[in-house]
């Protein structure tokens, strides 16, 4: 395969797994700052790299880090969604509220950062190698597994979604009426946000942090007529149109380069997704009052 293809081929599905993991964490909290970035999903993949950078230094292993990582999250959402299912107390999303497990996920992903930092300056006072380009996704580095790896989860994401966007519809009117119709909404939203988490894992343990544009492309979609009415076109259509951008945007940073530096295109979502999280909740705010 064509490697200039398949570098935009994995930029195209990173850009839509990462509007599906958003889209599917807004719906179903029912919170436009909800997102992966902002439910420290995020950091939880950069800690699992952490700790996977760790572990096979200290064992000694040559075994590929993003492989190890990606096994490290995947362990830990299965547990999560075991737990959930068997747990007999009320939603987490119930008991606290979905604005309150923003705060707290805004506030892991802060304190993951500062472990980051910590990490890395120990390992370069060690002269260790330490994966310090994890916070600013790139496509530069990668292997045909990869590529393999994505197509696959792909087809079985938008398959997933097919068979869960009627029911999304339906919550997206209101949890009563969806529950009064017979809908599981926990079990709904559970699956929904373990997919968004194994979706971001899978980007950032193989390519880094793209922050916050899990929370801009759904509202980039919402501000076309065509999206904003249908969960539908929304969850289904939608991400390839954002996809596409991204991989476009990948592309001009390729072919753009800075003194023979290629900037990395998970620097530029992260200054574009911060200044628009900042407008939105400014926006909430004025709401609000």
């Amino acid at each position: 395969m064509d490697i200039e293809f398949s570098r935009f081929l994995l930029a195209f599905i990173c850009g839509h797994f990462l509007t599906v993991s958003g889209s599917l964490t807004q719906v179903v909290t029912n919170n436009k700052l909800a997102s992966p970035s902002t439910l420290g999903f995020d950091g939880a993949a950069v800690l699992a790299i952490l700790i996977g950078q760790f572990l096979l230094d200290m064992l000694n292993v040559a075994f590929p880090a993003n492989y190890f990582s990606l096994s490290i999250t995947l362990f830990v959402g299965i547990i999560w969604s075991i737990k959930q299912r068997k747990s007999k107390v009320k939603s987490i999303w119930a008991e606290f509220g979905a604005e309150r497990i923003v705060l707290v996920g805004l506030a892991f992903n802060l304190f993951v950062g500062a472990i980051f930092s910590i990490i890395q300056f120990l390992y370069m006072s060690m002269n260790y190698n330490f994966p310090s380009s994890i916070w600013f996704g790139s496509f530069r580095q990668y292997d045909q597994n990869s590529v393999y790896l994505f197509v696959i989860i792909f087809l079985l994401a938008f398959y997933f979604l097919k068979k869960i966007v009627y029911d999304l519809e339906v919550m997206n009117i209101g949890e009563i009426f969806a529950r009064g119709i017979g809908l599981d909404t926990s079990k709904l939203r559970s699956n929904s946000l373990i997919c968004s988490f194994i979706l971001t894992s899978l980007v950032i343990t193989h390519f880094g942090v793209f922050s916050f544009l899990g929370l801009v492309f759904p509202h980039i979609l919402r501000s076309f007529k065509l999206f904003k009415t249908s969960i539908k076109k929304e969850m289904l259509f939608g991400p390839f149109f954002t996809g596409l951008l991204f991989a476009l945007l990948d592309q001009l940073c390729y072919h753009l380069n800075f003194y023979g530096a290629e900037l990395p295109v998970g620097m530029l979502s992260s200054v574009v997704g911060a200044g628009v999280l900042i407008i939105l909740v400014t926006k909430a705010h004025r709401s609000i009052r």
